[in-house]
């Protein structure tokens, strides 16, 4: 077949012993310091009802009290469940 190739691929093998496996070296860090102080803050919002979170100038996320998560995932739509034939 035209474009396949006729030699095999060659096995991927382990890195020696002696290289160290990527890590979390570089990543950036967060100073949890303000987490610790924002996220009571934030549960205290969203038990009076939703709040929406911003990253960036930019709607990305909504906290909202787990009754009105409740009464929402209830109420949405699911799929028919189909039987089919159990061989």
């Amino acid at each position: 077949m035209p474009g396949w190739r006729s030699e095999e691929d060659d096995p991927i093998r382990p890195p020696p012993e002696m290289e160290a496996a990527p890590g979390l070296e570089g990543m950036p860090r967060l100073d949890l310091d303000a987490v610790e102080v924002a996220v009571p803050e934030l549960v205290d919002q969203a038990i009076r009802g939703p709040v929406v979170l911003r990253r960036h100038g930019q709607e990305r996320f909504v906290l909202v009290p787990l009754d009105i998560w409740r009464r929402v995932w209830g109420a949405a739509p699911r799929p028919p469940v189909i039987e089919g034939e159990r061989k």
